[in-house]
């Protein structure tokens, strides 16, 4: 005997959800939709993927270091001083003890990512306020006029790894988002890249600085020639972020939202390649990955776009992106928040 209509209709809204959900589960941990095959000796490690969990504590430690002042961990201690001085109107003070953390503390993610942020906002408040003024060098405080390249490369010179490299590459990435200028913007694009470049060169899984060159090749105007001695592979951005997705599924531990923000940036990757169909998968994985509002809001609205004006619509969604200065696309934290 057949089920009534709406015992029937009440199973199977339910029932298709879960198979959608089946299916990006499926996606995700099968690699169904092509993603490069990630190096066979690859481990958390290499990767830079070591407890995610544990950098975001560390990062939460930093913000009460910065209110109350202390931390059992002398790094985290000078850090968030120095980072309270800043807040406070202390520039020349506070960077300077974030630096004495950052020397204790070289290859620690959170410091110098809290410590290059720091520079970021105050660059940017800096260029946001030239109005009436003579030249834009006027408006940057000597203190912070060549930061945080200055400490990053003393850093470098002092304690040579790939985290303070990593930091320098995404220095340049902070530069071409403040500075809407194409002879700004285009260098140190290309700066970048050969640094993300010389890390994955010697640790070719290493996934920060693959997801970082692949950020640089996605935002790179699609209809303007970059100056690059050598041109990236037409699939440079796709290559970079998939194998990002395919070091991370192999490794596990990434948060949600750290799934779901590799998932939709992939999609926008293979988008700008002309590969439509599968760049809707990946933001179907994104939105059904994540609870994240923005996230599922940037899904629903690409999932609108038709195929004869996608690129038009990624370059203006691409181009918001890069203007979110409140959510900059170099900020690392995206890898514990």
């Amino acid at each position: 005997m057949r089920a009534p209509r709406a015992q029937w209709f009440r199973w199977f809204v339910p029932g298709t959800a879960l198979l959608g959900v089946l299916f990006v589960v499926a996606l995700w941990r099968g690699g169904l939709l092509g993603l490069p095959a990630p190096p066979k000796d690859v481990d958390a490690a290499s990767a830079g993927l070591v407890d995610l969990a544990g950098l975001k504590a560390r990062a939460s430690r930093l913000e009460r270091a910065a209110a109350s002042g202390g931390d059992f961990d002398p790094a985290i201690a000078l850090a968030g001083r120095g980072l309270a001085r800043v807040r406070s109107g202390d520039l020349e003070g506070g960077l300077k003890q974030m630096r004495a953390g950052l020397a204790l503390a070289p290859r620690d993610l959170v410091i110098g990512n809290a410590f290059r942020m720091a520079v970021f906002d105050l660059r940017r408040a800096a260029f946001a306020d030239t109005a009436g003024r003579m030249t834009l060098a006027a408006t940057v405080p000597a203190v912070i006029e060549h930061e945080p390249f200055a400490t990053f490369e003393a850093l470098r010179r002092d304690h040579p790894c790939r985290e303070v490299t990593l930091q320098l590459g995404l220095a340049r990435v902070d530069e071409l988002l403040l500075n809407p200028a194409l002879e700004i913007q285009a260098p140190s694009s290309v700066e970048s890249v050969s640094l993300f470049t010389s890390l994955l060169r010697e640790d070719p899984s290493y996934v920060p600085a693959l997801y970082g060159r692949g950020l640089n090749y996605l935002h790179r105007p699609l209809r303007l020639v970059w100056p690059e001695a050598r041109k990236a592979a037409p699939d440079a951005a796709s290559h970079d972020i998939g194998l990002c997705v395919a070091i991370g599924r192999r490794i596990g531990g990434a948060t949600p939202r750290l799934v779901a923000t590799l998932a939709l940036t992939l999609g926008d990757a293979y988008a700008k390649e002309g590969h439509s169909e599968r760049a809707r998968s990946w933001w179907q994985v994104a939105q059904n990955t994540s609870r994240d509002s923005s996230i599922v809001a940037s899904a629903r609205r690409r999932f609108e776009w038709r195929d004869e004006n996608v690129l038009d619509q990624l370059e203006a969604e691409l181009e918001r992106n890069r203007l979110d200065l409140d959510h900059p696309l170099s900020d690392l934290s995206v890898m514990w928040r």
